[in-house]
């Protein structure tokens, strides 16, 4: 089963975020060479991209991923509830790979996704 064929997964994603205070305001599913892109809001409104919510996206990406999502790119836009621009981060389909093949820790795959935020 494919991430953007399995019926309602978007739907899945949106639920396990927003119960996480992270609202999903935009999901473009990419495909074949395009990233999964997501815009969402969060109610941990702070100066820049708040790290636990960074987090909570990933977790819920990683869930998915036993439920047939393939990985690709991930880009992320962090907006604020008021529809202020906070930042943005990605994550590489091949951190996913190597992660669940065991060749990055944990650890190490969210420090590679907190580099990559920028707030500009």
């Amino acid at each position: 089963m494919s991430f953007d064929a399995a019926e309602g997964t978007y739907d899945q994603i949106e639920a396990r975020l927003m119960s996480h205070g992270v609202y999903v305001t935009d999901l473009d599913p990419g495909g074949e060479s395009d990233p999964l892109e997501v815009t969402y809001e969060t109610v941990l409104a702070t100066e820049g991209v708040p790290n636990q919510d960074v987090g909570r996206l990933l977790n819920v990406l990683l869930a998915m991923r036993e439920e047939g999502w393939e990985p690709e790119r991930v880009e992320a836009t962090a907006m604020d509830a008021e529809g202020n621009f906070l930042g943005t981060w990605h994550a590489e389909a091949e951190w996913f790979e190597r992660l669940e093949a065991g060749d990055l820790t944990e650890i190490e795959f969210s420090q590679r996704v907190l580099d990559t935020i920028e707030t500009d």
